[in-house]
């Protein structure tokens, strides 16, 4: 009888820690609520196809996005720098995305869509 109160906690500590688990940079989205907290939902059909997760950040600060992250300049709106997903290879990117370098130049590479100018 102990272990059948056992899985309903255990099930409770899963849920929990689940529910915890946000939208991170470069996930897909709709609206900003999809992406939670402070982040923004980017929709543009050409580079970031789907949406995308991402946060407003400091130009050439990459301590202002999360780990795994780079601040892009100007990648949100003319006036809106956005953290974007790092990768070493288009694989490291969601279906639709490629690795890509010297966007907006930024030296590192990062996970978009394959129209960026």
């Amino acid at each position: 009888m102990k272990s059948l109160r056992i899985v309903p906690f255990a099930l409770s500590v899963v849920l929990a820690a689940l529910v915890g688990c946000g939208a991170t940079v470069g996930d897909a989205c709709t609206v900003d609520a999809d992406c939670g907290g402070q982040s923004i939902c980017i929709n543009n059909a050409d580079y970031t196809p789907g949406g995308y997760c991402t946060k407003p950040c400091s130009p050439l600060n990459d301590s202002t996005c999360p780990s795994g992250s780079t601040c892009v300049s100007q990648m949100a709106a003319d006036d809106v720098s956005a953290c974007m997903r790092e990768c070493t290879s288009s694989d490291d990117c969601r279906s639709g995305y490629l690795c890509l370098s010297g966007i907006r130049g930024n030296a590192n590479s990062i996970c978009v869509g394959s129209e960026v100018d």
